[in-house]
């Protein structure tokens, strides 16, 4: 993607070049989706909006969570205001595109003011004037920038929020997600550091016995064929499973120890839990199926299978209002799609609300990329094989009741994207059930 700032913003942008930071993302959703995928946060997002009043034309440069109060300038300048239409504004920022203005009124003849909350902020972002492209600079660079515009006032009000607006706000503020996990923490050090043993893993697992029970169980089933006897978490790791796999499920099972909710319902614990260890085990088995040259990690495989609804377990956990409400529609409405009944009682889906989850805890893109696109058959891209794969897991697990998957038709683009054909995906499906009272159990025991 192209990074040209247009030269009118780079003349205002002083001083040494390594101020000023720029981001780039594909501008095809707006401001706060662009914000959103280049992670700029909106309080610290600056927007400008061109007014005008009395033939007067006045630039309003305040945070992107706000919106302008138009009676707040009427008092200050002592005129009525309203916004320039999209015409008038391509007229007064030449070479700038109208959704993407940058905050120099100066540099393009208009007078500024900028709102009082600005001052106290330790970072700002501006757009450049091209859709998508973002500069970082810290605060006190920023308002030296802003030259002679009047600042000190208050313009802006904080918009009512929507049930669904509302949520997002809250996810949004980290401070109240719930941390990640200890040996989940551990875990991830410890996947930095090439020189790491199967010892030094084994130990983080086994200060939570029923984590190395479960790993032990999972390694001696009939899903790996094992027929010697594993009596330690290292015997595990070094015999069956290998150091990558077992990172990736003792890291997803512990992050799920985050959580508590009601059990019971179509996304109670009992219920979450069954699906996703039954997901994560045939995602394994699908990746598995895959020819070697082409097949992706089976560790991640797994970690994206039983994660990748981790937003029923965030609203449980932040809104139990509104999770009982959903849990109830869905039990007395068993066949309506489970996304166009979360659109209707919260506004969003699971997706959305799995998908702050994954961007606040910092997990690694294909697991983001996943939770946010595991229902969508026709999503292609980098990372795009394991979303693909835990979307042809829940299509095939809706057959036997379990998930939330809209239809079980698996499209023939579909495996074909991931290098799969009918016969492996049903090998895959029967080796999974044939073990599906040890998943059960491990269900159980997460649930508990």
């Amino acid at each position: 993607m192209a990074t040209t700032i247009p030269r009118s913003v780079r003349r205002c942008l002083t001083g040494p070049a390594d101020r000023y930071k720029v981001r780039v993302v594909a501008a095809d959703g707006g401001l706060e989706q662009s914000a959103r995928a280049a992670r700029v946060p909106l309080q610290k997002l600056v927007r400008a909006e061109l007014v005008q009043g009395s033939g007067a034309r006045l630039l309003a440069v305040y945070p992107a969570d706000r919106q302008l109060d138009l009676k707040a300038l009427e008092q200050l300048f002592k005129r009525p205001f309203e916004p320039c239409s999209r015409d008038e504004v391509t007229r007064n920022f030449e070479g700038c595109n109208p959704d993407a203005l940058p905050p120099f009124g100066p540099a393009f003849g208009l007078k500024t003011v900028v709102d009082e909350s600005i001052g106290e902020l330790d970072e700002v972002f501006f757009q450049s004037g091209s859709p998508g492209q973002f500069i970082r600079t810290d605060g006190e660079t920023f308002r030296g920038l802003m030259g002679e515009a009047w600042s000190g006032y208050s313009i802006t009000e904080v918009p009512e929020l929507g049930a669904a607006e509302s949520m997002r706000r809250q996810v949004r503020e980290v401070r109240k997600l719930p941390p990640m996990p200890g040996i989940a923490v551990e875990i991830l050090r410890l996947r930095n550091n090439h020189f790491a043993t199967a010892a030094e893993l084994a130990a983080i697992i086994e200060q939570d016995p029923s984590l190395a029970a479960q790993l032990l169980r999972y390694a001696g089933s009939a899903f790996y064929g094992y027929q010697g006897k594993l009596d330690t978490v290292e015997q595990a790791v070094v015999r069956v499973l290998g150091m990558d796999f077992v990172m990736d499920f003792a890291f997803g099972l512990s992050l799920g120890r985050s959580f508590r909710q009601a059990a019971d319902g179509p996304i109670g614990l009992n219920a979450f839990w069954r699906h996703a260890v039954h997901a994560a085990a045939l995602t394994q088995a699908l990746c598995n199926g895959i020819e070697y040259s082409r097949r992706p990690s089976a560790g991640v495989a797994y970690l994206a299978g039983l994660v990748h609804n981790f937003g029923f377990l965030l609203l449980g956990h932040l809104f139990p209002e509104q999770f009982e409400r959903l849990n109830s529609a869905l039990e007395v409405q068993p066949d309506r799609p489970v996304r166009e009944v979360e659109k209707e009682i919260l506004g969003l889906t699971h997706a959305e609300i799995g998908l702050w989850l994954m961007e606040a805890w910092d997990m690694p893109r294909e697991i983001v990329e996943t939770v946010r696109e595991h229902h969508n058959a026709d999503f292609r891209g980098e990372f795009a094989v394991y979303a693909n794969l835990v979307c042809i897991a829940n299509r095939l697990l809706r057959r036997h009741g379990l998930g939330d998957a809209e239809t079980v038709e698996i499209p023939e683009a579909l495996l074909h994207a991931v290098g799969l054909d009918r016969e492996s995906i049903e090998v895959a499906l029967a080796t999974v059930l044939e073990v599906a009272e040890g998943l059960d159990s491990m269900a159980r025991n997460l649930a508990a």
